[in-house]
């Protein structure tokens, strides 16, 4: 600047008029570089003071948003907790049922568990009793005598089913002698209405049929063990056949043989299919429990219907009887009738007489002025009526 000054006031006054400006303007240029170079610090104030409002505004902002987004979220999360919750109470409470019932058993299963116990015991000693009974079944029917009781008890069984009466409709071990005085003894005759008999003989030839079922036989041991049992059973057959009960009982030309079990039926016919043919050739009809039954039945049938015949004749006879009795009496209320008819006819008589012939001249002792004591004289009168004629050919009462 001082170089400036000594240069201007080397140019004389001309120079410094026209220099005037100059200087000025420079001055003005220099102010305005003082306030250039002092503007970024009022900028930067500035800038500082409106950074620093509008973090401090937008932190405020930031602090209310995320207060009410803390409180929303806030409430969201309870409200979801209370869902949840529910949620999980509802999953549990069956669980927790289910837990207080197993334990309630448990707890039950615990007091009951002696009594139990008892039961087991209780059911294991039934099962060896059952055993033992069952093998002194077996034992009793290995002897044959036994075998052939058990057989008419079971048959006995299905006639007390049935409801047929011992003595009545059947009898057991009849004794008869044949043309040649052989004895003979069915072991039941079944009677029929009309005095017809049937005779049934009983057969039960288990030890080759416990023989034929025997788990462990090979197949050859098996057939051999079937064909031995087909060959017992055909050996009945001819027994009972000759022994010809038809005969010696007023019976159908046939005799019955019963096995005591539908399995010895089922086993005889399965494995010999000619057997029941064959038995028709010899007069013998092959009978499991269950044909018998059915066989039966017919026989109760017939003696139900033989009883309804017997009423009915009955009721026949009390009505003849009946109507003949009301024949006798209608002919006494005939009799009593025509009496009664000839009862009024002289009735009638005996008042037209007394009115024509009698009262006429008692009235005169009026006209006459004697004396009758104040009693008047009545006139009967005729009846008409008659007395109803039994019509017995009216089928309704008038």
């Amino acid at each position: 600047m001082d170089s400036l000054i000594y240069s201007i006031a080397g140019f004389g006054l001309g120079a410094l008029c026209a220099a005037v400006p100059l200087f000025l303007r420079i001055t003005s240029l220099e102010k305005r570089n003082a306030q250039l170079e002092q503007a970024p610090d009022a900028l930067r104030q500035s800038f500082d003071s409106l950074a620093s409002e509008a973090l401090r505004k937008n932190n405020e902002m930031f602090l209310t948003l995320a207060r009410e987004n803390i409180e929303k979220t806030q409430n969201n999360q309870n409200n979801d907790f209370e869902k949840r919750q529910k949620a999980i109470a509802e999953m549990v409470d069956p669980i927790a049922k289910t837990l207080k019932d197993m334990e309630q058993r448990v707890d039950h299963l615990g007091r009951t568990g002696s009594t139990l116990e008892g039961q087991l015991k209780s059911f294991a000693l039934e099962q060896q009793r059952l055993r033992q009974e069952t093998g002194n079944l077996v034992k009793v029917l290995s002897n044959t005598n036994d075998r052939g009781k058990w057989g008419e008890m079971q048959l006995q069984r299905a006639f007390e089913a049935i409801g047929l009466i011992e003595g009545t409709h059947f009898h057991q071990q009849v004794h008869v002698s044949d043309e040649n005085n052989r004895g003979l003894k069915p072991d039941f005759v079944v009677h029929m209405p009309g005095g017809v008999d049937i005779v049934i003989d009983v057969k039960t030839p288990i030890e080759p049929y416990w023989k034929a079922v025997e788990e462990d036989l090979t197949q050859a041991e098996q057939q051999s063990a079937f064909k031995d049992f087909s060959s017992k059973l055909r050996d009945h057959l001819k027994t009972v056949s000759s022994k010809s009960y038809w005969q010696q009982f007023d019976s159908p030309e046939f005799v019955v043989m019963f096995l005591p079990t539908e399995s010895l039926f089922s086993m005889a016919v399965s494995f010999d299919k000619t057997l029941i043919e064959d038995a028709a050739k010899h007069n013998v009809i092959l009978a499991s429990p269950t044909t018998m039954m059915g066989l039966l039945r017919v026989v109760m049938y017939g003696w139900q219907q033989q009883i309804v015949a017997e009423e009915a004749k009955t009721i026949a006879a009390l009505g003849t009887d009946l109507y003949k009795r009301l024949s006798t009496f209608t002919g006494h209320m005939e009799k009593l009738r025509k009496g009664l008819n000839s009862a009024l006819d002289g009735y009638n008589k005996a008042v037209g007489s007394l009115q024509s012939s009698v009262l006429p001249g008692a009235r005169k002792f009026n006209d006459l002025k004697i004396g009758t004591g104040g009693v008047d004289l009545h006139t009967p009168q005729q009846i008409e009526a008659a007395p109803r004629v039994i019509d017995a050919s009216q089928d309704d009462a008038a």
